[in-house]
């Protein structure tokens, strides 16, 4: 890690990093992630903060924000899709044109006892299957179905997280993806929750 100056390095926080170009310093929001299927780990650029200058300190970029700042619940139902795979598999052998209804629709109903169109618009659920309606009419054999989903995926964090699974549901649940200007920023992760992530090896894949 290359070695700058004190002025420089007390405007660095976590969750930032600093670029040296052509006599200047500049600093970046950015976040790591683990590539899929190995150890390594990249850094995701999150965005430009600004100029560091020994006289003026850290000053911030003017950036403008265009159209509108959306929000999306991202932790805990990225968390549960990632749990419901070999469910979701079984449903679309068994229901070929709705299995991803009925795993949004059990998902929704861990996280908030029960699934909607306005739900599913605050979660990153949507950004996955843009497409879905959850008010459409089900059959009984749906409604089973997303019964069924519930029940596995409470028993899986049962199973995953034993006591911790209340915890791990409190705050991964406030866990974010913002839309700014085009492009999805993570929101900042509690202490509570990089401790339970550490813990229990979760690394966040879209």
């Amino acid at each position: 890690m290359a070695k700058y100056p004190d002025w420089v390095m007390k405007h660095k926080e976590k969750g930032t990093y600093i670029n040296y170009v052509n006599g200047k310093y500049y600093l970046y929001a950015a976040h790591s992630e683990r590539v899929p299927g190995t150890k390594k780990v990249k850094r995701i650029f999150d965005g430009y903060i600004g100029r560091i200058t020994e006289e003026d300190g850290l000053i911030l970029t003017k950036d403008k924000v265009s159209g509108t700042v959306s929000v999306y619940e991202y932790g805990l139902s990225t968390l549960l899709l990632g749990i419901s795979k070999e469910i979701h598999k079984g449903f679309k052998r068994s229901f070929k044109n709705n299995a991803d209804f009925i795993i949004t629709a059990a998902i929704l109903t861990v996280i908030y006892d029960k699934y909607n169109n306005y739900l599913l618009q605050q979660s990153y659920l949507s950004i996955h299957f843009p497409d879905m309606n959850m008010d459409i009419s089900t059959t009984e054999d749906q409604r089973f179905a997303i019964e069924r989903g519930v029940r596995v995926l409470n028993y899986e964090m049962n199973e995953k997280y034993a006591s911790e699974a209340e915890a791990v549901k409190c705050y991964f649940s406030h866990l974010y993806k913002v839309k700014i200007n085009g492009k999805y920023y993570l929101s900042d992760e509690s202490q509570e929750l990089l401790a339970l992530k550490k813990k229990y090896n979760i690394e966040w894949s879209d």
